[in-house]
C-alpha cells in the first residue's frame, strides 16, 4: 500500500485551484499539445463539483468506497484485478462502489490522468469513467499525453477536450475534495476500502473487501 502524507496536495501544490490555460496553447507550450491528435488546448472554467463515479444502484444498502491513486502500482493490480471480481460479484440492488481519488505517490502523472479521468466522467458518464481508468492502469508503466488521448479516444471521448481538462487541471476542486475526504477518514494509503462506513486494515484485496461485504448483508 501506498502511505499517504497529511494535505500532500495542498503541502506540494499538487493542486492549484483556479490556475489555467489562458486561451489556446500549441505545442512549444505545453506537452500536452504535442501529440498526434494535434490538438489546440482550450481553458475551460474549473470545475467544483461532481458526484462520484459509481457502479451499482444509489439506494444500495452496502456501499463501498474505494480510494485510489493513477500512479499506484498496487491500485493497479487493484483495479484491474480483485475490483474487477467484485464489482461483477456484488455491484447492483443492494451493493454499490464509489471511486475516490486520493493522490499519495510523488508523481508528474496522478493528476493529469485523474484530471482526464473526470473529463471522461462529465462528459460520457460513470460507465466511460472506468473504463478510461481501466485503460489507463493498462499503461500506467507508459504514461504520457499520447497516451492519456489515446485511451481517451478509445472510450469514445474527444482527446483534445480530455487533454485540455488533463493538462489545464479543471477538476483539481474535484480532487481535492476526495484528497481531504480520505483524510478526514484516516485512510493511510492506496488502494483502500472503507466498506458500510468501516475502513478496512491493510491494502484492498479481494478477500478483505469480499468479507466485509459479506457481513454488512
Amino acid at each position: 500500500m501506498h502511505q499517504t502524507r497529511r494535505r500532500y496536495l495542498a503541502a506540494t501544490g499538487a493542486i492549484a485551484v483556479g490556475t489555467g490555460l489562458a486561451g489556446c496553447l500549441g505545442g512549444d507550450d505545453s506537452g500536452a499539445a504535442d501529440t498526434s491528435h494535434s490538438c489546440e488546448l482550450t481553458d475551460r472554467e474549473p470545475v467544483a463539483e461532481l458526484p462520484q463515479p459509481t457502479v451499482g444502484s444509489d439506494d444500495a444498502t452496502v456501499t463501498v468506497d474505494i480510494f485510489e491513486d493513477f500512479a499506484c502500482p498496487h491500485c493497479a493490480d487493484f483495479a484491474l484485478g480483485g475490483l474487477v471480481d467484485l464489482e461483477e460479484e456484488y455491484a447492483g440492488d443492494d451493493v454499490r462502489f464509489r471511486r475516490f481519488d486520493l493522490l499519495v505517490v510523488n508523481s508528474d502523472w496522478n493528476e493529469p490522468v485523474a484530471n482526464a479521468a473526470r473529463s471522461v466522467q462529465e462528459s460520457l458518464g460513470d460507465e466511460a469513467f472506468f473504463e478510461f481508468a481501466r485503460g489507463a492502469y493498462e499503461n500506467q508503466s507508459e504514461y504520457s499525453w499520447q497516451v492519456i488521448g489515446d485511451v481517451a479516444e478509445e472510450v469514445g471521448a474527444d482527446p483534445c477536450r480530455v487533454l485540455s481538462d488533463a493538462d489545464g487541471r479543471t477538476y483539481d476542486e474535484v480532487l481535492a475534495a476526495d484528497q481531504t475526504e480520505g483524510e478526514d477518514r484516516g485512510v493511510p494509503g492506496t488502494p483502500a476500502a472503507v466498506v458500510d462506513g468501516q475502513l478496512l486494515e491493510g491494502a484492498a484485496t479481494y478477500e478483505s473487501v469480499s468479507s466485509a461485504i459479506d457481513a454488512s448483508l
